[in-house]
């Protein structure tokens, strides 16, 4: 009773607040309305090109630099030199295939060329004004783009925002491009006499094939951070960097940005998840441990994070990560060991609920996903290993573990040969689960057409090319008495060369001899199959195995 007479006293007095409060109210409803429906000031993407042998871009150019100098509040330039009529443009030849994507992906036959917004002006320089520009420049942006970079040692790293205020409803694309704002030479490059170049492009980011955003609408954002080893610079001084938003089927370009000092975040706790790691796309022992990449996008000190990893829709796991991460740092969180049942198709999910013990202000970036499968048993089936080397086959080793006593039960390599294919019969001996892993000891995988695969029967259970340092799956494997499948694969002797032991693996029962460097027989027996011999008796040396009608040179180390 008394909180209600109290009411009645202040009716008057709170009826006079309640009307101060509710025009506060609809003045802050009213001022958020128009931030939401604010209008972004258009930045023209302007992308030219040009060629230091064309005599009219020698002519067209210059007044086009000055229109885009006197419009540097509007227009973010790029330019990229073609391959004629001098294929020896110095320009062009820093980066051939990147010039080259950007002028295909316009069909652009002649030059001096130059295209604004992708498709609202495609002309030739000599045709480009003020008002031209102006009338682009009047059209109302979706969304707004922030973008920064800085350069340490020889590497830059760029970051770009942005946020979309006005639905979009298309696929769109990311594009960032490195350039360089001033190239002077003391003497022309090439023929047609020009010596000042502008806005040259130099690279870019991660390639011309830009980052796929997705359909977006408003109230969308992202935000990402790209790295490039820096090459053929004249200029470190003269580094910049531009980005646009473009739709990928009639690649009008919503949006560019050019570079400021400094980059105030959208929001001030905002963190993203992605780049889940160390998982195999094949699992059989229900046990992985994985790992992703935390980034703070957010103006605050990312200082905590609360975690959650799913697996088919089941809480696995939930920790608290700790640390120090400033706007734009990234770190890669090791999750731990999960143990989960295995199911035919499996998805494992990361989350980040929580930052800095508040909700995340953007939590449409929260979350990263891994789809794996479950490990086919595979029952009496021949395992067959496919191998091609890349140019460096010393690199690669493999290796079978058994993952429920942890022993190796077949290695192999290195190998000799680049570029060859090797075929390697796998030989288990048990039931159970098996670990293959494949090792490159230059930390780049496969390069060029260098490839591996697994078999079981005509059935792949996995194969790869890009990784790192190593790369792993599983298989699960049920030994069938009196099961022989045929392949052209009839031996395989391995590792060559080796420091000591050989494994001989065959179809059936062979004779097996070795003979040394001068003809003298050293060994004779028999595989059944799978025969390992301790060549360390025989000392270092090259020898001759004969393996039925099969005979193989190897060398001891």
């Amino acid at each position: 009773m008394k909180n209600i007479y109290f009411c009645a006293e202040k009716k008057r007095q709170n009826h006079t607040h309640m009307k101060r409060f509710t025009i506060i109210i609809a003045s802050l409803l009213m001022l958020l309305s128009l931030q939401a429906n604010a209008q972004n000031q258009r930045i023209l993407l302007l992308e030219s090109f040009t060629n230091t042998g064309c005599g009219p871009c020698a002519a067209y150019n210059p007044a086009m630099d000055a229109l885009i100098a006197n419009n540097a509040d509007k227009i973010a330039a790029i330019k990229y030199h073609v391959n004629w009529p001098s294929a020896t443009d110095p320009m062009y030849l820093h980066n051939t295939a990147e010039n080259g994507a950007r002028t295909s992906y316009y069909g652009v036959s002649s030059v001096p060329h130059v295209v604004i917004d992708g498709n609202r002006i495609n002309t030739n320089p000599a045709s480009l004004t003020q008002a031209n520009i102006d009338q682009v420049a009047a059209i109302e942006s979706p969304l707004e783009m922030r973008l920064s970079y800085e350069v340490d040692a020889n590497t830059i790293t760029v970051h770009v925002m942005g946020r979309v205020t006005t639905d979009i409803n298309a696929t769109c694309k990311l594009y960032v491009g490195v350039i360089e704002k001033e190239i002077h030479f003391t003497s022309a490059p090439g023929p047609n006499g020009e010596r000042d170049f502008y806005s040259v492009m130099k690279k870019m980011l991660p390639n011309s094939g830009g980052t796929a955003v997705g359909t977006l609408a408003a109230n969308d954002y992202f935000a990402y951070t790209f790295t490039w080893e820096l090459a053929n610079i004249y200029n470190m001084d003269q580094l910049d960097a531009i980005a646009w938003v473009q739709n990928t089927n009639t690649k009008e370009v919503y949006q560019a940005c050019k570079s400021s000092q400094t980059l105030v975040p959208f929001f001030a706790n905002e963190a993203s998840a992605s780049e889940v790691s160390n998982m195999k796309s094949v699992n059989c022992s229900g046990v992985a441990a994985p790992k992703f990449t935390l980034t703070n996008n957010g103006s605050n000190t990312l200082t905590t994070a609360a975690l959650e990893v799913l697996i088919n829709g089941e809480t696995m796991k939930t920790m608290t990560w700790s640390g120090s991460l400033p706007t734009f740092a990234s770190e890669v969180v090791d999750l731990g060991e999960i143990e989960f049942p295995v199911e035919e198709d499996n998805i494992l999910e990361v989350k980040v609920v929580s930052i800095n013990g508040v909700d995340d202000e953007f939590p449409g970036n929260n979350m990263d996903t891994y789809r794996f499968n479950g490990a086919p048993d595979i029952a009496g089936k021949d395992l067959k290993l496919t191998i091609r080397t890349d140019a460096n086959p010393q690199e690669t080793t493999w290796r079978v573990t058994n993952l429920a006593t942890g022993e190796i039960v077949q290695e192999g390599g290195p190998y000799e040969l680049p570029n060859h294919k090797y075929d390697e019969v796998i030989v288990v001996s048990g039931d159970g689960c098996y670990d293959f892993t494949i090792f490159d000891a230059g930390g780049n995988g496969f390069a060029g057409s260098g490839l591996y695969g697994i078999k079981a029967g005509s059935t792949t259970l996995f194969s790869g090319r890009v990784f790192g340092e190593s790369e792993s799956n599983e298989f699960s494997y049920e030994v069938v008495a009196g099961t022989e499948e045929v392949y052209n694969v009839t031996t395989s002797i391995y590792p060559n060369p080796t420091s000591g032991v050989v494994n001989i693996v065959s179809k059936g029962e062979q004779n097996v001899t070795i003979y040394n460097i001068v003809g003298q027989r050293v060994f004779e027996g028999v595989s059944n199959g799978y025969l390992q011999i301790d060549m360390k008796a025989y000392g270092a040396g090259i020898y001759a195995i004969q393996v039925g009608d099969t005979i193989q040179k190897i060398v001891v180390k």
